[in-house]
């Protein structure tokens, strides 16, 4: 035998074997995945056992999971309500109270290690520590029982845990109050902009830039700016620095409420809309439950980890949110002396409080973590790289609160007056609450506290040494926006600046364009009155007036591709459908944007919202236009340029892609949907576990506000509606709703994915209030019983 031929024969074994090797350990790993299909799973028949409870609790689930719990007590509500949380969603619930303490990597190895060092310094579990301390004898009783509950969960099924804490080795501590506020840092961590680094990023286009060009970007020509900080700025290199660290592109989606009062309901009760726009995930943020003890009855959704409804509502009152965008954090540079133990306050010096932490790493070194805190807040260690200082943070959510209490308060009242009496010791986030009761009364707050700025308007950085900054507290509640009882018996907030007309209090906020809030005004004005169906049909609008604005401003005459291109969009009517001209019009805009800015700013490192808020204003004239030229080529190109530039790009790749009709271009082949579960990591578990993609509809401008950053040639989506919910104010049954995957968080419940169909179709489902509706919905019945 030739040498080639036994390396051939050497070859083939080699192959051969490895080809076994491969299929063992897909079979093993097969075999895992199916062994774990029943590991895990919800009950939702029979009895269980809680300690905690002083009386039997019934639990009866209709047809889509969604549990209707009847206790004789609040303490025993509050502990079936964490039995329930953490018999479907146990999994979520231990990823984010890891998430919140910085002990990800504990599980998942070293590609956490920097969000738990992060999260350390952030300091958001001693944050959650601070606020049990601060809550009310009423909401430590709530978390106390809820925790007993989710810990009577976890002593019956020790053995029998869902498969991702399976897989990933974990052996659930006791849950604690503690771990339930983390949630709730949770949230506000999500829906506050700090996680972007706006004033990091704010600065950078101050040193590139200079004041007057960065207050054009920000469209605040009065901004305010430190003359330490341009100082610091001038003195550096205007070269773009690196990437900002775990900065998010696109933070803080949005959402959309509204209230309509009885003299526009077909029902003569107020009706209340929301869907919140987050980010969507299997399982997802919301759990949807109805309560009822003597001293609460409410039904709506919440959020696994946290006791109470959240979103829904009461006997008497219906209430939503969106999410304020307010500014609630101000980053101060410091000049740090004695190796980084204190800092400069004034002509003298403050202690800097140090402490080192270990974050623990699954299959690696434990890795040591020095947090330090001055008195405005966590200190961030100096980035010379990016000619940023030591920096201390101070928001809102360092001040505790008692988010408790205030949702407790909105389910019991019986009129608006009622739950603005009850929200004020709420905190952080900063919410729009709309609520209307059943005597015809409607309101507009902002739920939360705002920051007492001493001087200037927190949008770039201050100097920590120099007194006239900083915080003098907090904002005192009653001093807050508020519309109660409005006129037009209407109200609507959609992330957009919500302040009624001569509201004398400072208000920072990164608002997003009027276009959602202008759209649902204009839908809700066509007719007379409205029913709940009706309002569910405003919710899966896809008309975007932001793109239509955008249209309009690119008018001109374009010659060639440029002029097919402006033909086509001028005669489209701003729906953004899967198939048709927005598909044209993304395209366009994406390259618009690229054009007029790219070649001064790293788009990587910029919102979605402040790029759609650019195009916009420069379109209309309200941005300098020098805008458009682009400084990387010797000559001076003007609007027309870049308008038709873009233009006829979009309109080239569009045909490369699809063909030459516009009115066939898949907008659904760049807008899709994919849903992932934490388990869709393991290698093949990816398609068991995960949906999609999906392509849908709509826009991050169109009130179903599906939205997400470019990622190549596609816009995958990263949020859009995490629940759409329709209510009546003290009407009983016929309460809609509907959740972007199902109930369960286990990947093979049957109620894992059960209503991603309707939701994707636009639909919504009844959901039981009566005695009679709940009789005849339930499917199955769940007898908690004191041990």
């Amino acid at each position: 035998m030739s040498g080639r031929a036994r390396r051939r024969r050497a070859l083939g074994r080699a192959l051969l074997a490895l080809a076994v090797t491969a299929a063992v350990l897909v079979l093993a790993l097969g075999a895992a995945l199916w062994w774990l299909r029943g590991h895990g799973r919800a009950q939702r028949e029979g009895a269980a056992r809680i300690d905690a409870l002083g009386a039997p609790v019934e639990v009866r689930w209709d047809r889509w999971a969604v549990p209707h719990v009847a206790a004789e007590s609040d303490r025993d509500l509050a502990a079936a309500l964490g039995y329930l949380h953490a018999n479907d969603r146990m999994t979520q619930m231990e990823l984010s109270r890891r998430s919140a303490a910085g002990r990800l990597a504990e599980i998942v190895g070293s590609a956490s290690v920097e969000r738990d060092v992060l999260a350390r310094r952030m300091r958001y579990r001693r944050v959650a520590e601070a606020m049990v301390e601060a809550a009310s004898a009423q909401s430590r009783g709530w978390l106390e029982a809820y925790a007993a509950g989710v810990n009577a969960w976890l002593g019956e099924r020790a053995e029998d845990l869902p498969p991702t804490l399976v897989l990933f080795g974990v052996e659930p501590e006791p849950w604690t109050p503690v771990d339930s506020l983390s949630v709730a840092m949770l949230i506000a961590r999500d829906l506050s902009f700090w996680q972007g680094r706006p004033e990091e990023l704010r600065f950078d286009w101050l040193r590139r830039l200079g004041a007057e060009r960065a207050a054009d970007l920000l469209g605040e020509p009065t901004l305010h700016v430190p003359e330490a900080v341009l100082e610091l700025a001038a003195k550096l290199s205007p070269e773009l620095p690196p990437a900002l660290p775990g900065g998010e592109s696109d933070p803080a989606p949005g959402s959309n409420n509204w209230a309509l009062g009885a003299s526009r309901s077909e029902l003569g009760a107020p009706l209340v809309a929301s869907d919140p726009h987050l980010g969507l995930r299997l399982p997802g943020v919301w759990y949807q439950v109805h309560l009822r003890s003597p001293g609460y009855a409410a039904a709506g959704m919440t959020l696994p980890g946290l006791p109470g409804v959240v979103i829904g509502r009461g006997e008497s009152v219906a209430w939503a949110f969106t999410n304020l965008m307010l500014d609630d954090h101000d980053l101060f540079f410091e000049e740090t002396g004695d190796e980084g133990r204190r800092v400069r306050r004034g002509d003298g010096w403050a202690p800097v409080s140090v402490e080192r932490e270990t974050v623990r790493v699954r299959g690696g070194d434990p890795v040591e973590v020095e947090v330090a805190t001055t008195d405005l807040g966590p200190l961030l260690p100096a980035d010379p790289e990016r000619g940023l200082p030591a920096r201390s943070l101070a928001w809102t959510a360092y001040h505790p609160g008692d988010p408790v209490a205030a949702f407790l308060a909105l389910a019991r009242a019986e009129t608006v007056d009622d739950a603005l009496a009850g929200i004020g010791g709420y905190v952080c986030p900063a919410q729009n609450l709309v609520a209307a009761d059943r005597h015809g009364g409607l309101v507009y707050a902002a739920l939360g506290r705002l920051p007492a700025r001493r001087r200037g308007d927190g949008r770039l950085p201050a100097p920590a040494r120099d007194p006239s900054y900083g915080w003098d507290g907090l904002v005192p509640a009653d001093e807050n926006p508020r519309i109660l009882r409005p006129a037009g018996d209407l109200l609507v907030t959609a992330n957009n600046d919500t302040r009624p007309p001569g509201y004398p209090v400072p208000l920072t906020g990164d608002f997003d364009l009027e276009a959602r809030a202008a759209r649902i005004r204009q839908l809700l004005e066509t007719r007379p009155r409205w029913d709940r169906e009706g309002l569910g049909r405003v919710q899966i609008d896809v008309v975007s007036s932001y793109a239509l604005a955008v249209v309009r401003g690119a008018a001109g005459d374009h010659p060639g591709d440029a002029g097919r291109a402006w033909a086509a969009l001028a005669a489209w009517d701003g729906a953004m459908e899967r198939r048709g001209p927005a598909a044209l019009f993304a395209l366009f805009e994406r390259r618009l944007v690229e054009a007029v800015f790219a070649d001064e700013i790293d788009l990587d490192r910029v919102s979605g919202m402040s790029r759609r808020s650019w195009l916009e204003r420069i379109l209309a004239g309200r941005m300098s236009p020098a805008w458009f030229d682009d400084v990387s080529t010797p000559e001076v190109e003007d609007r027309h340029q870049l308008v038709g530039r873009a233009l006829a790009e979009a309109w080239k790749a569009g045909v490369a892609r699809w063909g030459p009709d516009v009115g066939r271009w898949a907008y659904g082949d760049l807008h899709r949907l994919r849903l992932r579960h934490p388990l869709g990591l393991l290698p093949l578990a990816g398609r068991l576990v995960d949906r999609g993609p999906f392509p849908l509809p709509g826009s991050a401008t169109t009130v179903t506000a599906f939205g997400g950053p470019w990622r190549g040639d596609e816009l995958p989506l990263a949020y859009g509606p995490s629940m759409r919910w329709v209510t009546a104010a003290g009407e009983g049954d016929g309460t809609l709703a509907v959740l972007p995957g199902g109930q369960a968080g286990h990947p093979f419940d049957p109620h894992y994915d059960d209503q991603l169909e309707l939701y994707l179709e636009g639909g919504l489902r009844e959901v039981a209030w009566s005695e009679e509706a709940i009789r005849e919905a339930t499917i199955s019945v769940l007898r908690l019983e004191p041990r």
